[in-house]
Parts: C-alpha cells; structure tokens; sequence
C-alpha cells in the first residue's frame, strides 16, 4: 500500500500501539497489517490520536518530525532530548523511537519513507540513504529558527497536499519533494552546533552503532566490537571519544540501558525475563546493572513507567 487515508493509517498504528506497547519495543514491521510506503500527518492530528504518548519503536522507514509548537521529550537511539519549539528530528531505518508529549497543544509535522517511493528512474536510492542526518552516530534533533521551520513546513504542507489528490506525476513530485527537505534538512543540521561541540560523523563509529544494534544482548566487550571492525580497541575508544564524547564501553552500556528501559515498559515480560533477554546472568546482576544507572530498581522505574 502506497498511499491511504491518513486517519486509516493513524488509527493502525495506535491500535498497534495499546496492544503491543507493554512488551517491550515494538518491530512495527511485523506488528502493522499494511506497509506504507509514504506517509505525511499533521502531529497535532497524532498526538491527540495517540493520547501524547508514542512507546519505544523500529521501524524500517525513514522518519522525519518538524515541531512547530510543542513540549514533551523524545529518544531516539541513545539519545534522549527535550521537545521544544522548531524541533527538528530525524530517525533512521530500524533505530528506537519513542516520545512523550506534555500538551495536546502542538503542531507540525510527521513524515515517514521507505526506498520503495524511490525508483531509480527519478535518481538513485543511495542518495537518500547516504545523507549525514540518516547516520546513527550524528545527533538526530536539532533546533531550527523561525525561518527554517516555515521553509520545511512550505514543503510539508505541499506534500499532504500532492498526497491527498490524484495529478500526473504525483509519485514523481512526490519524491522530488521529499528529496528537497532531506537537502535542506542536511543544510540545518550541519549548520548546527555539533553535538557536545564535537566533529559529528564517522563512518567507523556509524559501522560501531550498528554491529552494537545487532549484538547487544550477546556481546558486551569492547574488544569484540573492535575485532569486527578491524581495529584496535584503544583506536575504537580514541574515535569515541573525539565524536561522542563518550567510551566504546560506555556507549555499549547506553544502549543496552536504552533497551532495559524499553523493555521494563512491559506489562508482559517479567524482570528475570528481561534480565536474560539482556544477556545477564541473573535477576540481581541485571537490578545492580540499572541501579547502578538510574540510582532506582527496575521494579521502581516499572511502576514510574507512563501507560498508554
């Protein structure tokens, strides 16, 4: 399904989300019955529909989010960030999402993609794909001016438009439209200060990323990471730190924390499930693990946990 009803396609993802949201991270992929190649909603029309609150998530689309006016926080990866006014965030292909809104008060934008809108007659695929706000290692939210935020809602606004009628092209436009906020979301993002004031993208570290995405649970040493990447671990640990500020190790445990956190929002799943999931070997190394980053248990931030 390429196209549908903007109300059919917000009223799947919400039944998807009261019924999966206390399992732990949601693979949208298998949870949806229909695939949207594109899909663009006013976030006023989403947040209310979602009652403010959208549970950790992947999905396989691009997605993009322009908030005009709103407050709330948000996570994507291992990042966690404020929502305020002229946010702009991105979210890669298969990267945790999750967000909270503290005001039905809002407005914007929320555009998602797959390749699939893209044909290679229009251009190649990997343009899209390549564009450094799609990098896992590069900070995804940055705070746009008053400018800049009417420049991107000029193209969203044209984009609900191109989508809800039947004209020549429209595929084509529609490409071409979404490949020209990508540009000018590039340009906004690497206008920005870099995150911690610290150079933004690696490629080294973006590979780092994704092998923690796929081996978190299993291996947790910084040399396994390094031996895959064909580097020492004193060279993985010194591009670390020069782009994020942060650890090899320490970024293994982030994610691994950001995945805890997700999972403890289950109903279902039971701390020593969680805790093996994890790859720990107990209950009580995993309950020392995350007390030891969030100074409470897991059985306490459960309870603290929002319910949609």
């Amino acid at each position: 399904m390429k196209y549908s009803d903007n109300a059919v396609i917000i009223q799947e993802y919400r039944n998807v989300f009261r019924k999966y949201a206390g399992k732990g991270v949601i693979d949208m992929d298998a949870c949806l019955k229909h695939t949207f190649s594109f899909q663009i909603h006013r976030l006023e029309e989403v947040v209310s529909a979602w009652d403010g609150i959208i549970p950790a998530y992947r999905q396989s689309q691009f997605l993009i989010a322009l908030i005009k006016k709103g407050m709330g926080t948000g996570t994507i990866g291992h990042f966690t960030f404020p929502i305020e006014n002229n946010t702009l965030l991105v979210v890669p292909q298969r990267v945790l999402y999750s967000s909270k809104y503290f005001t039905p008060d809002c407005s914007g934008f929320m555009l998602s993609f797959d390749m699939a809108l893209f044909s290679k007659q229009f251009f190649p695929r990997n343009i899209i794909a390549s564009k450094r706000i799609f990098k896992k290692s590069v900070k995804p939210f940055t705070i746009l001016t008053n400018e800049q935020s009417e420049d991107l809602s000029a193209i969203s606004e044209y984009l609900i438009e191109e989508s809800n009628l039947q004209r020549i092209d429209k595929d084509e436009m529609i490409a071409v439209k979404i490949l020209e906020l990508l540009l000018q979301c590039d340009r906004y993002f690497s206008g920005a200060a870099p995150y911690q004031n610290l150079d933004s993208y690696s490629e080294i570290i973006e590979s780092f990323n994704e092998l923690i995405q796929d081996h978190f649970s299993k291996e947790k040493s910084v040399q396994f990471y390094a031996n895959a990447l064909h580097i020492h671990p004193n060279y993985l640990n010194f591009l670390m730190k020069k782009y994020t500020g942060m650890t090899a190790k320490q970024m293994i445990v982030d994610h691994l924390f950001l995945e805890a956190k997700a999972l403890l929002a289950s109903d279902s799943l039971t701390i020593k499930e969680i805790s093996y999931i994890l790859g720990f070997s107990s209950p009580d190394c995993f309950s020392s693990f995350f007390r030891k980053l969030s100074n409470i248990s897991p059985s306490k931030f459960r309870r603290q946990v929002p319910r949609l």
